[in-house]
């Protein structure tokens, strides 16, 4: 780490990558001094980088505080053209090379990598904030699940507090080294939402139209998940079988909106084929109510929107097997963040 100077303090916070790798990095850490490292036990959970970084900020004790993707390769001088710009009363982002898969493979020097392109100020995505202006709004919204809006909201939430958000494009200072998105896959078990970036984004939209400046009004942020919450979880009290049809998702959905259940659910939904009898074939044709029928996508979608709204700081484990259309969801209902 040639970079890491005194007084700095690095935080890295593992969102619930697979145990092994979680244990290849815990072994590579080890090497470093003043390095903090949360491996956190949520597998099967929607990514929610909000509550990484909310994390690492409630552990901060240096004045400025500076949110990076794993991904970045550092300009060799960054640190130290960084410091020359900070201010107590402003926030600074950065604009960053994309490399392409061909670039990223090189094994090369920062400024012998060849760059396809350069973002905008509309990529807010690294940022160097003042520590404590960034407390005073209750730091990232942790509404925001999965990709897209959340490093934006927090900019122009800290704008509408009187901050002042300054882009230096000056000179790139990172570049972003391409990688898969395995989890956007058929193959992938991971929850993924499929308009859920759409929702962001329209979400960020309505903040912006309101104005709003503190996030997470009546929720904990930045809180570490409890391991033995997510343990109880592979021992269910309650196990309920869903079918794919509106009426009882929905039902689902609204029950776990309200206060007051216990212990651990497993719920799995999967395919079930309905056979229309030659009665409701007539109610039909008469256009008399039927329950509606959902593909497993839509389920997924209805499940995953319940969690976000309801559920998103109880202990969970989602799982969406494709292949099979088939959903497991446990949910620990008896504790939350």
């Amino acid at each position: 780490m040639p970079q890491y100077q005194h007084g700095m303090e690095l935080i890295i916070v593992d969102y619930g990558s697979e145990l092994a790798y979680q244990q290849e990095l815990k072994n590579l850490t080890q090497e470093f001094t003043n390095l903090i490292l949360h491996l956190l036990p949520v597998q099967a959970q929607l990514w929610q980088k909000t509550r990484a970084i909310n994390i690492a900020l409630k552990l901060c004790k240096t004045p400025y505080f500076m949110v990076v993707d794993m991904d970045m390769i550092f300009h060799p001088e960054f640190v130290t053209r960084a410091s020359e710009m900070l201010s107590p009363t402003k926030a600074i982002f950065y604009q960053v090379g994309i490399l392409t898969e061909e670039e990223s493979a090189r094994d090369v020097t920062f400024d012998t990598y060849a760059i396809k392109f350069k973002t905008n100020n509309e990529a807010t995505g690294i940022t160097i904030f003042p520590t404590d202006i960034l407390k005073s709004i209750n730091g990232f919204d942790e509404f925001y699940h999965g990709w897209g809006a959340e490093d934006t909201d927090v900019h122009v939430r800290l704008q509408n507090a009187g901050f002042e958000i300054y882009f230096y494009d000056e000179e790139c200072l990172f570049l972003h080294q391409w990688h898969p998105k395995f989890y956007r896959s058929r193959e992938s078990y991971e929850p993924y939402h499929s308009g859920l970036e759409k929702i962001n984004h329209s979400y960020l939209a309505l903040s912006r139209k309101l104005k709003r400046v503190n996030a997470n009004q009546g929720n904990k942020w930045g809180s570490v998940p409890d391991n033995r919450a997510y343990e109880a979880l592979s021992t269910p009290n309650h196990n309920i079988e869903l079918k794919n049809t509106k009426s009882e998702v929905l039902g689902f959905c609204n029950l776990i909106a309200e206060d007051g259940l216990e212990g651990v659910i497993k719920i799995t939904c999967a395919t079930t084929k309905t056979v229309i009898s030659l009665k409701g074939k007539v109610k039909k044709m008469l256009r008399k109510q039927k329950d509606q029928d959902l593909s497993m996508d839509a389920v997924n979608d209805l499940l995953l929107e319940g969690i976000l709204k309801s559920c998103r700081n109880m202990p969970y484990q989602y799982v969406y097997d494709r292949a099979s259309q088939k959903i497991v969801l446990r949910l620990n209902c008896s504790t939350s963040l």
